[in-house]
């Protein structure tokens, strides 16, 4: 169980899961804006919010990994549309399906727009070459970035995506890459390294408007990293720790503001537990309880 999040408008979008998936909204100080939704797919007995996005009406976009669907729910929770396998197929659809335009074992969910044109970019878990495809909401399926611009490549396990401006970041772990795009062409990847030089296992990354990204990694060595726009370490936010300030295999990550010394970072660890937020310069502001 690794938690998710979503930043939009000032409201901080918080998912985890047990058997029942939850969203909840909180601001950036930890206060609880809206007590958000819960939801179980009958099918499976369980559902998980593995990704979480918000388009322009504010609605709530959720990645479904036990049923290879992506949801998208008002506010209130009512399920009003969604990507992948039907409500009413039954889940003996085969788990690993690496085609065109298929979602299965979704894990990260990015969206752009509103209900009348958005584009949704799905983040698939495994080894697979279509692990990240991008869909329209009027058209379907667009494309399928290639890893490392090889278009026979595959990704070895995508954990987290996001979108800013022209840029698509697309969070490698087992692969230990952080793989970007700009205006749908690969533009380039990068590893980043332990002390020992193990690479981290990147799970998420979260772009400033500057072209820094805080990237959020977990494995046997948990961190929070700021990089610079090519890719270089600049400084480290947080080690691995289960202490306030710490991190512990975290689930996501996302940021506020344009990348200055205001901008502010949240990320959520400890089995989708904890919130915390960090200064740009690595100082934790404070941490709040995930779950009820």
């Amino acid at each position: 169980m690794t938690g998710s999040l979503a930043l939009h408008r000032g409201s901080l979008y918080v998912g985890s899961e047990e058997k029942t998936a939850r969203v909840r909204v909180f601001d950036l100080d930890g206060r609880e804006r809206n007590p958000g939704f819960s939801f179980r797919d009958a099918r499976a007995g369980r559902s998980a919010a593995a990704g979480v996005a918000v388009d322009d009406d504010r609605r709530v976009w959720v990645a479904d990994t036990p049923c290879s669907r992506v949801r998208c729910f008002s506010i209130f929770g009512k399920e009003e549309t969604g990507l992948g396998l039907a409500l009413d197929a039954p889940l003996a659809t085969p788990p690993f399906d690496d085609a065109r335009g298929r979602i299965t074992v979704p894990v990260d969910v990015v969206v752009r727009g509103d209900s009348e044109e958005a584009t949704i970019v799905v983040a698939s878990g495994g080894e697979r070459r279509h692990a990240v495809q991008v869909f329209d909401l009027a058209r379907g399926y667009v494309y399928s970035p290639a890893p490392d611009g090889r278009p026979h490549g595959t990704f070895r396990g995508v954990r987290g995506i996001a979108l800013s401006g022209r840029f698509l970041y697309v969070a490698d772990a087992t692969g230990g890459r952080v793989h970007v795009y700009r205006d749908g062409g690969f533009h380039f990847s990068f590893t980043l390294r332990t002390a020992g030089g193990a690479p981290f296992e990147p799970v998420a990354v979260a772009p400033f408007e500057d072209g820094r990204m805080v990237i959020a990694c977990a494995g046997a060595a948990s961190a929070l990293l700021l990089v610079d726009p090519s890719g270089v370490l600049e400084r480290v936010l947080a080690e691995d720790g289960e202490h306030d300030g710490g991190v512990a295999h975290p689930g996501d990550v996302v940021c506020e503001g344009a990348g200055g010394a205001g901008a502010r970072v949240a990320v959520i660890d400890r089995d989708a537990e904890r919130v915390q937020i960090f200064t740009r310069e690595g100082r934790c502001y404070g941490a709040f309880a995930a779950r009820a």
